[in-house]
Order: structure tokens, then C-alpha cells, then sequence
């Protein structure tokens, strides 16, 4: 199910089902949106601390609750990532979320991403949040391609930048998201599924050897058998020291021998300086003759 579109000066929620939010960066990001003619609404619990969290778990579900219950709110918008997002999945009430509407994070949220794609067949969009994309690293380009998105455009995003492991064409529904997130979905209600799918994987400062044994763990299980692509993200400080002779994409094409769906590096969406906005439920075309990933429909109704 497609959430509506925005409309010319929509309403924005901002939640945080995970971390502490910095108070300075958050407005920062809270005057980003604006700035693009948006009204921001906070929740209640965006700058509270419970140890490690933006509240409570009741006061971060309760915020989630609220945006989706407001009939003005067009589009949910995360403050950050962190940790805690996994503790509001046993507590969720699906029916309070069962009317789609545009929600986006990544990082931490992607537990929350999948839960809303797996668990309520809904499309949800990885992508920025406010403090780290808008309020510490805001971009013209990644707030253009968001409102086109979120507009109903079928974006073709093309970054000549990535680079191609594997090369062909492919089309699939995408899904994905932070790769040590999809290694905490299996054997949930909302495991991932990648059967007949493209999938995109990134992660932040996890070495090479943690990254090589969580993909082994996905291969494992079957989860690239029927993959019909790949696409990772930038995988931001998950590299070999410079000295070393070895690339992280090596490992990445050893663990994917024996296939042969195309496979795309570096696409710059999660994690990194740039954060593009990816519909996750939608069906797209890869082509690494291009280094483009485009939309075969559009992610709003």
C-alpha cells in the first residue's frame, strides 16, 4: 500500500524511536524543512532521555501513534537513528498503523522499516533524518530528489560515482536497508524477505570481518538465492586500514561468487554525507551500464 502524496506545504512529524537527540542539530534541521516550506510538528518525547533513549518505549510509541493519528501530518520524518528502535516492534499496535502514510529513516529505524513492509504490506522510505541529513549535512540534491519522490515522480537515480562489482541488468522489488538490522530480522515476524527482490545493503563502522560474517550468515540462509540484484551503500568506515593491499569490495564479490545478479557499491543512501531517499516496496531497474537505480513506479498514490 502506497501512502498519499504531499501536498504543496505539508505537514511534517518528527519522532525518535531510538536515541538521545541533540537539542542544536535538531533545530538546525527543524529550520532545513522549513526552509523547504514545510511546517514541522515535534513529538512529545523527541528531546526527553530514558538512558540511551529519546523517552521511554511508551513515549516513543506513543509519538509514532500520534503523527499517524493526526490527519494533517502528511509525512513522518525520524530525528536520528541510534538504538531502541527494536523495542517498540513487540509493543506496536498494527491497527493504529494500518492507514499508510510517508515514514522515513534509516540506520536504527530499519527494524521499523521492514515492520511496516513485512508485518502491514506498506512501502516505507530509507533515507534522511533530521539530525544527521538536515541539520549536519543538508543537501540541495537529496532535498530535490526527496520532493520529487514524495511527489509521485518515478526518480531515476544515477550516480556515475558507484561502482560496478558485477555488471548487468535487473528489476525487482527494492528492500534493504542497515545490514546489521536485517541480520537482527531473521526468525521475527518481520524477517526480510529477498526473494525476487533488489536489495540494498549499507552499514556504518563495522569492520571488514563483522561485514563478512554477517553477509556469510544472510548467505547462509539462502537470502541471496533468489536476489535478483544488489546494491550497496557506501558502507562508511568499513574498510581495510589504507596500508592494507585488500578492498572491502574483494570481500564482498567472494562471498557473492557463484551468482549472477548485477551488483552496484557505493550508492550514496544511509549512512555518509549524502542521504538519498529510497522507496522500499516499490518495484525498480538496476542497470550498471547506467550506475542507475530508477523507480518502475511511483512510491505515492
Amino acid at each position: 500500500m502506497k501512502p498519499p502524496r504531499i501536498g504543496r506545504n505539508p505537514v511534517v512529524g518528527v519522532i525518535a524511536p531510538a536515541g538521545t537527540v541533540p537539542e542544536e542539530e535538531l533545530n538546525r534541521g527543524v529550520l532545513r524543512l522549513e526552509a523547504l516550506g514545510w511546517k514541522v510538528r515535534l513529538g512529545a518525547s523527541v528531546l526527553r532521555r530514558e538512558r540511551y533513549l529519546a523517552g521511554t518505549d511508551a513515549e516513543r510509541l506513543e509519538d509514532l501513534y500520534r503523527m499517524y493519528a493526526d490527519p494533517e501530518v502528511e509525512a513522518v520524518i525520524c530525528a536520528r537513528g541510534g538504538s531502541g528502535t527494536g523495542r517498540l516492534i513487540p509493543l506496536l499496535d498494527r491497527g493504529r498503523l494500518k492507514r499508510p502514510k510517508i515514514f522515513m529513516g534509516s540506520s536504527d529505524i530499519t527494524t521499523l522499516l521492514l515492520y511496516l513492509q513485512v508485518g502491514l504490506d506498506q512501502v516505507a522510505f530509507h533515507g534522511p533524518m533530521v539530525v544527521p541529513n538536515f541539520g549536519r549535512n543538508p543537501s540541495d540534491k537529496m532535498e530535490e530528489l526527496l520532493v520529487r519522490l514524495w511527489s509521485g515522480e518515478r526518480v531515476d537515480f544515477s550516480e556515475p560515482a558507484v561502482s560496478v562489482l558485477r555488471g548487468g541488468r535487473a528489476e525487482g522489488v527494492l528492500i534493504g536497508g542497515c545490514l546489521t538490522l536485517l541480520c537482527t530480522s531473521i526468525g521475527t515476524p518481520f524477517e526480510i524477505p529477498t526473494e525476487n527482490r533488489i536489495l540494498f545493503i549499507e552499514d556504518v563502522d563495522e569492520a571488514p570481518y563483522k561485514i563478512d560474517r554477517m553477509l556469510t550468515y544472510l548467505k547462509g540462509l539462502g537470502k541471496f538465492d533468489r536476489v535478483r540484484g544488489v546494491v550497496f551503500g557506501e558502507m562508511v568506515r568499513c574498510r581495510f586500514p589504507e596500508e592494507s593491499p585488500d578492498r572491502l569490495e574483494t570481500v564482498l564479490m567472494e562471498i557473492l561468487s557463484g551468482y549472477d545478479f548485477p551488483v552496484l557499491f557505493g550508492f550514496p543512501s544511509g549512512h555518509g554525507g549524502l542521504n538519498l531517499a529510497l522507496p522500499f516496496g516499490i518495484p525498480v531497474s538496476v542497470d550498471t551500464d547506467k550506475r542507475s537505480l530508477s523507480l518502475l513506479d511511483s512510491a505515492v498514490s
